[in-house]
């Protein structure tokens, strides 16, 4: 069921992945031919501006795509979420920086926002060492984010790294998501110039691209419930085909009303993607037209051009919907039966990639403090 259609994607290149996940379903890479079909689709650049090869699309086309990417085969959907908002950090490079970065065909960012690394200032850069985790597309990422911990100094500073730069460690062995590559790499005194460090958020040109307005952290929980929305859909659909060959009336009913409610919400999570949207836009034109009224300079940082308005609500609302269709996910398992469990079935590799998503950290509410359960004796 697809709410938002995706503009300008060839719908045989989903058709496609649905029909081959299974070659890489147990496997840590993708083939290449996937990848260049990836590549020759500009799945890995949907928001970069159209001098930089890219789709110029909106969160909401992109989350819609996301999801058509994880109902096809999870991983997929994963990268490319993942590489797709790297494009994010277009306006934290400077124009040249960023043309070398982003406008090659095959260009991709992958990385990890765990500040995990140290980072030493010197004359014309910094000195970066550190260790990250779970860098998804690392397979073929041609450049690297991370964030370090500034020494001597209180903060922290995103770095990119060439791919040459860093060493890759080929550790991702889980139960879900299994041909994401999201391996670990790690850098040992590396040298970044200025030009390659940069804070989240933080813009020093304007280049027009829809999401430079929305604050990261809603940027990033869109993407990540739009894949989950993605492999809902999977399941349903799989689980109603499987129980409508063994003619199980009782346990379809169930599940039919368990996938109107997923519905449900997934139509309430693109409303609220809307409404971000809506709300980055206002932003965009009232800062526009300050710009224009100073003289039209944009070549200079300007962090807080972001939705002002209560982003840690927002973030909650979409966290809750996101919780609401894994709840009726989990819900729908037992009605399932045996079919869920053959590690082949692809039934159960779409519960195994809803469960690897949902240990990610951004998909966790506020922690709940809880009580101690020592026992006086």
């Amino acid at each position: 069921m697809a709410i938002v259609i995706a503009p300008n994607m060839d719908a045989t290149t989903i058709s496609l992945i649905r029909k081959e996940a299974t070659r890489w379903a147990d496997a840590q890479t993708l083939p290449q031919e996937i990848i260049e079909l990836l590549y020759s689709e500009g799945a890995f650049k949907l928001f970069l501006p159209s001098r930089f090869g890219g789709k110029e699309y909106s969160l909401e086309q992109a989350a819609a795509l996301y999801a058509d990417f994880a109902e096809a085969d999870g991983s997929i959907g994963w990268l490319v979420q993942i590489g797709a908002g790297g494009g994010y950090f277009l306006p934290s490079f400077t124009p040249e920086v960023a043309e070398r970065i982003f406008a090659p065909r095959n260009a991709v960012i992958a990385g990890s926002g765990y500040p995990t690394g140290v980072a030493r200032k010197v004359p014309g850069g910094y000195r970066v060492t550190g260790l990250w985790k779970y860098a998804s597309g690392a397979q073929y990422a041609t450049t690297f984010t991370a964030n370090a911990q500034l020494e001597d100094r209180v903060g922290v500073r995103a770095f990119a790294f060439d791919r040459n730069q860093v060493e890759l460690l080929a550790d991702w062995d889980a139960m879900g998501m299994r041909a994401t590559s999201s391996w670990s790499f790690r850098v040992e005194d590396a040298f970044v110039p200025d030009q390659l460090s940069f804070i989240v958020g933080e813009k020093v040109w304007e280049p027009g691209i829809a999401v430079s307005c929305v604050p990261f952290l809603l940027f990033a929980i869109v993407s990540f419930g739009a894949v989950v929305i993605g492999l809902a859909r999977a399941f349903f659909e799989e689980a109603i085909q499987a129980l409508l060959a063994v003619s199980a009336r009782e346990r379809l009913d169930r599940l039919g009303a368990f996938q109107a409610m997923a519905f449900d919400a997934e139509r309430e999570f693109f409303e609220h993607v809307r409404r971000i949207e809506q709300a980055s836009a206002e932003v965009g034109t009232k800062l526009q037209g300050m710009r224009m009224h100073e003289g039209g300079s944009t070549q200079h940082p300007t962090q807080q051009e972001q939705v002002p308005t209560q982003p840690e609500q927002v973030r909650d609302e979409l966290l809750g919907v996101i919780e609401r269709i894994y709840d009726r996910v989990w819900d729908a398992l037992p009605w399932c039966g045996m079919h869920v469990v053959p590690k082949e079935a692809r039934l159960n590799r779409i519960v195994r990639d809803l469960l690897v998503v949902r240990q990610h950290e951004l998909l966790r509410r506020a922690p709940v403090e809880v009580p101690s359960t020592d026992v006086e004796s």
